[in-house]
């Protein structure tokens, strides 16, 4: 399970380091690559990752949808569709793909967010946005009640 927030920088060559945290829940799973593909958040847009384990697991729930509803193929259309594996370097980098990098605007500083058995990469300035009207939404009184925690 992943937890967390860690702030990174992308390389020149689109290169980024995965915090060790993160790591160290993918070698413990014996995982050397990830999943990562564009997912809309908030009417703004990062990236997913997940490690095959997780990324089989949705496949799996996929597969029992009905395969010719329209909101199924829109999502594999937009989310398996443009999935990469890229796979993890021997310094715990990945590379994000170009497509990718220009679907979520990522500039050089970003921000990998836990997603419990995924997690996500974000333009540092475009979480920081979220996160504000996600804060906003918390102080609600009734957020934690309509919630059920």
């Amino acid at each position: 399970m992943f937890s967390g927030r860690f702030e990174h920088a992308i390389d020149e060559k689109g290169r980024v380091s995965i915090p060790a945290r993160f790591r160290e829940v993918l070698q413990r799973d014996n995982h050397d690559r990830l999943y990562i593909t564009n997912f809309p958040y908030a009417g703004e847009r990062c990236l997913a990752l997940y490690p095959p384990s997780q990324w089989d697991t949705l496949n799996a729930t996929l597969r029992s949808k009905p395969r010719f509803d329209p909101r199924v193929q829109a999502f594999e259309t937009f989310f398996i569709g443009g999935a990469q594996e890229v796979p993890v370097d021997r310094q715990g980098r990945i590379l994000i793909p170009t497509t990718l990098r220009n679907f979520a605007r990522l500039d050089r500083e970003v921000t990998f967010s836990a997603r419990q058995d995924h997690f996500q990469l974000w333009d540092r300035k475009v979480l920081d946005k979220v996160l504000k009207v996600a804060e906003e939404t918390i102080l609600d009184p009734e957020f934690f009640e309509k919630l059920g925690l």
